[in-house]
């Protein structure tokens, strides 16, 4: 240990200049004692007093640097000046070691919840971006508070649902898809044909002209003398078929050899085109045609006939005809003779 000569100090060995005032430590030798007794002095520490003595207080020891006086001043390295920043508002931070900065968390997945290491950029489970926005939930229905609500009543924690597999998912939409495709096929097999007939059909009838469709025979219900029911095919419009009878309910049917695709009904009703024997006699105003096709099905259509004389048209499909038949339903000119008549029942479409 070496003690400093200017302000006493204690130092370690190895030093050279003071740890306090930075001064040299090795610049001077201390001056040596010749030998001999100590000198005379208040009592010290090595005097032990006798039976007679009185005790006498005991005087601090002068100091190595006491005797030798003030050591001389030299200069020394200028101070180092550390410039610290003048203290804010705030709260001051105690200085000491800098900690560690804690460990970056993993990185949870907003789509599968899978953690992934710090720095990944992409989910490693379903290869989701980890910096995508998390979607908003769901608001809940009045069906969900409502389980929640009743969950709560019973004391029992709410239910939550189980994270769907994506795999599953995929796997059972590839099911439906499937079953829906063999359905499909399946319903265009069924249906299919006959609704490519029809379009087919339909093509026929828009791009060609229908034809005159000539029955074989015409019946009625009933005829008058002179008015009988092949009068109503005859081409001529003055011959006219009239029923015996009450006019409501009455009908004449023409039939054909073969089945033939009905398009277009031209009816002319009265006696004849003049206006004065026109409305002389009852004329139909509602008709009902009813089809019958070659395997037994019929079709009804109604039509509304203009009390005025000349032909009238009116459009009625139906395909594989053999009998057509007109039903009246009700007549203008009640109480007129005859009830009612027809003078032309004409028939248009493809064979």
């Amino acid at each position: 240990m070496i003690i400093c000569g200017n302000c006493g100090a204690t130092n370690a060995g190895d030093r050279e200049l003071c740890a306090n005032c930075h001064e040299y430590l090795r610049d001077e030798d201390p001056p040596s004692r010749p030998p001999g007794p100590p000198p005379p002095g208040p009592i010290g520490d090595d005097h032990h007093p006798g039976p007679g003595d009185s005790p006498r207080p005991v005087a601090d020891r002068p100091t190595r640097a006491d005797e030798q006086g003030p050591a001389p001043v030299r200069p020394g390295p200028p101070p180092v000046v550390v410039e610290r920043p003048a203290p804010g508002p705030g709260p001051v931070e105690p200085v000491g070691p800098v900690a560690a900065p804690p460990p970056e968390p993993d990185r949870v997945c907003p789509g599968c919840g899978t953690a992934n290491r710090p720095g990944r950029r992409l989910c490693v489970a379903c290869g989701r971006p980890l910096d995508a926005p998390v979607a908003p939930e769901p608001e809940r229905t009045w069906w969900h508070r409502w389980e929640r609500l009743w969950d709560r009543l019973r004391g029992r924690t709410p239910r939550r649902r189980a994270r769907p597999d994506r795999r599953a998912l995929s796997a059972a939409r590839r099911l439906l898809l499937i079953v829906l495709g063999l359905c499909l096929v399946g319903v265009l097999a069924v249906v299919g044909p006959p609704l490519a007939r029809r379009a087919v059909e339909a093509i026929r009838d828009r791009t060609q002209d229908p034809t005159s469709l000539v029955p074989t025979t015409v019946t009625a219900s009933s005829e008058r003398t002179g008015a009988g029911a092949e009068r109503l095919t005859d081409g001529a419009s003055n011959r006219h078929w009239a029923p015996d009878g009450p006019a409501v309910g009455a009908w004449v049917e023409s039939r054909f050899t073969e089945p033939v695709r009905l398009l277009t009904v031209i009816v002319t009703p009265g006696v004849g085109p003049r206006r004065q024997e026109f409305l002389a006699s009852g004329r139909p105003r509602e008709l009902t045609v009813v089809t019958v096709d070659a395997d037994g099905g019929r079709r009804e259509t109604g039509i509304e006939l203009r009390d005025e004389p000349g032909e009238q048209h009116f459009d009625v499909e139906a395909a594989d005809v053999v009998r057509v038949r007109l039903v009246v339903r009700s007549t203008y000119g009640v109480g007129l003779v005859p009830s009612v008549a027809i003078a032309e029942a004409e028939f248009f479409g493809r064979r």
